[in-house]
C-alpha cells in the first residue's frame, strides 16, 4: 500500500452518511453491502468474490473483496493493522486497514482504515497500479495528482536503485480547499528479511505473539508535504517493503515541520510504523471476517451502537472498544408513552391522549471474544462455525439489557438484545446495528 502520511490529523466526530456513501464506492468504484454470515447451501457453481488481481506495476498478487449481489452484506479482503509510535511523544495508536471493494473493469479499489483513538475512519480509493487516487474522511474528500505511480520503489527492486514523484493533494471540506504538494526521493538500500511480532486473538497493546518472516526491500526515502501557506513537513524514512504483498511492513522516521516563511524547524519528532497484524484471504467465497487468524485489537476505536425494538429506541454513542477487546460506554433508552389528560378545549369532562417521552441515561461494559457458535435453518443440519462475537451488559444490572451480536468487520456489528420485562410479563427485546466512528 502507498506509505501512509505522518501526520496526525485532528480528532473530529463523523457522521455515517459521507462514511458510508464513500465505502459504497461514489464514481470510483463498485460496493455493496455487509459481511454474509448465515449458513450458505451447497452450490454447483463457485462464485470468487475474492478475486486475485495483479498490481500492473509491481507485479504482487492480492485479494480483493467485491459486492455479494444476491445478499446485503459484503465479504471481505485482506485485513492488516500498524501500530503506531511517536517515540518523542511516548504516544501511539493502531490503525486497521481492510480490502473492502473492487470494481473489475476500472480495476480501482477500496480500502477502509479505522483507527484505535476517536480519529473518524477513511475510505481510501486506489488504482490498478497501487497508485492513490482519493481519500475520504469526515466531510473532507482528497484528491491526487497525478495519479501516474506511487511512491515505492519498483520491481525488479535492483540494491541502489533511485525513484522520485511529485503531486499534490487537493482537499475539499464543505466549500474550503486546500492543497498540499507532495514529493519523495528514495533509495532501495538492501533485500532483506525481517521478523515481526504479531498480535494474537486476545490483543497486546505493544508487541506480538506470533513471530512471522516477510522478504523485504529496505530503502530510505525524504518526503516533503508543503501546504503553501502553513509550512513544510520533512520526512526522513527508512522502511521496510513486502515484496510479496507490495505493502510497507516497517518504517523509521524523522519528522521536522518549518512555518512557512521561516527556515527553522518549530517541531521535531521521532515516529515508527510496523506491522501488528495481517490476515490474507487465499480462498475462494464465501469467506468470513473471522476465517484464519482474528485478532480483537482490529475492532478497537469508536462505536455508535443503535437498538430498535419494543420498549422505545436505546442509542449507545461513542462507545469505546480497547486493544484487547474490552467494550465501555454511555447509553440513552428514549420510551414514548401514550398518557390520558383533561381536554382544555373540551371541558370539563373532555380528555385527549398525549404522548410522554421518558429518557433514561445509563452505562453499559462488556467485551469481544472469538467463540464457537452453532446455528440452524428449518429443514437444514445444524452448522458450528467461529465468529467474533460481542456481549455489552447494562451496568446497573444486566437486566436492564443484554445485548450480543457478532463483528462483522472492522467498521460493523449486528445482533440482538433484551431488556426489561413489563408490568405486564413480556421481555422487551429487539435488533442492534453498530458503526466505527
Amino acid at each position: 500500500m502507498p506509505v501512509p502520511s505522518f501526520v496526525v490529523r485532528g480528532h473530529a466526530a463523523r457522521s455515517w452518511g459521507l462514511a458510508l456513501a464513500a465505502l459504497a464506492g461514489a464514481s470510483l468504484v463498485g460496493c455493496g453491502g455487509g459481511d454474509s454470515y448465515e449458513p450458505t447451501a451447497p452450490v454447483t457453481t463457485v462464485v470468487d468474490y475474492f478475486p486475485i488481481v495483479t498490481n500492473a506495476e509491481s507485479g504482487a498478487l492480492m485479494r480483493r473483496g467485491e459486492t455479494v449481489l444476491n445478499g446485503a452484506r459484503l465479504q471481505y479482503g485482506d485485513t492488516w493493522m500498524y501500530q503506531w509510535i511517536n517515540k518523542t511523544a511516548g504516544t501511539g495508536y493502531y490503525s486497521t486497514h481492510y480490502l473492502s471493494a473492487l470494481d473489475r473493469t476500472s480495476q480501482l479499489y477500496t480500502h477502509t482504515v479505522t483507527f484505535s483513538d476517536s480519529r473518524p475512519y477513511e475510505v481510501r480509493n486506489f488504482g490498478s497500479r497501487n497508485q492513490s487516487v482519493a481519500t475520504s474522511f469526515d466531510n473532507t474528500r482528497c484528491q491526487f495528482s497525478p495519479q501516474d505511480r506511487s511512491p515505492f520503489p519498483r520491481r525488479p527492486y535492483a540494491v541502489g536503485s533511485t525513484w522520485s514523484y511529485v503531486w499534490t493533494e487537493t482537499c475539499l471540506n464543505g466549500t474550503v480547499a486546500t492543497t498540499v504538494d507532495k514529493t519523495i526521493s528514495g533509495r532501495v538500500a538492501a533485500l532483506e528479511t525481517i521478523s515481526l511480532g504479531l498480535l494474537g486473538q486476545v490483543g497486546v497493546a505493544l508487541g506480538g505473539s506470533t513471530q512471522r518472516n516477510f522478504q523485504t526491500a529496505r530503502y530510505t526515502a525524504t518526503r516533503t508535504e508543503t501546504e503553501r501557506t502553513v509550512g513544510t513537513w520533512t520526512y526522513s524514512d527508512t522502511c521496510w517493503h513486502d515484496l510479496a504483498q507490495d505493502r510497507t511492513v516497517k518504517c523509521d522516521t524523522t519528522a521536522s515541520f518549518v512555518p512557512a516563511g521561516q527556515t527553522v524547524a518549530t517541531q521535531t519528532y521521532e515516529q515508527e510504523q510496523r506491522l501488528a497484524f495481517v490476515r490474507e484471504v487465499r480462498t475462494p467465497s464465501p469467506v468470513l471476517v473471522t476465517d484464519g487468524p482474528s485478532t480483537v485489537a482490529q475492532y478497537a476505536g469508536r462505536w455508535d451502537f443503535k437498538l430498535v425494538g419494543s420498549g422505545g429506541t436505546v442509542t449507545c454513542s461513542n462507545m469505546a472498544v480497547s486493544l484487547t477487546g474490552n467494550v465501555t460506554g454511555n447509553c440513552v433508552r428514549v420510551v414514548t408513552t401514550l398518557v390520558t389528560r383533561p381536554d382544555p378545549n373540551n371541558p370539563p369532562a373532555g380528555v385527549i391522549t398525549v404522548p410522554v417521552v421518558t429518557t433514561t441515561a445509563f452505562t453499559a461494559s462488556g467485551f469481544i471474544d472469538r467463540r464457537s457458535i452453532t446455528t440452524q435453518s428449518p429443514g437444514a443440519a445444524a452448522v458450528t462455525r467461529w465468529i467474533d462475537a460481542i456481549n455489552i451488559v447494562a451496568d446497573s444490572n444486566p437486566n436492564d439489557l443484554s445485548m450480543t451480536g457478532e463483528m462483522l468487520s472492522p467498521i460493523a456489528s449486528e445482533g440482538t438484545w433484551i431488556g426489561q420485562t413489563t408490568a405486564g410479563g413480556a421481555q422487551l427485546e429487539g435488533t442492534f446495528a453498530a458503526r466505527h466512528l
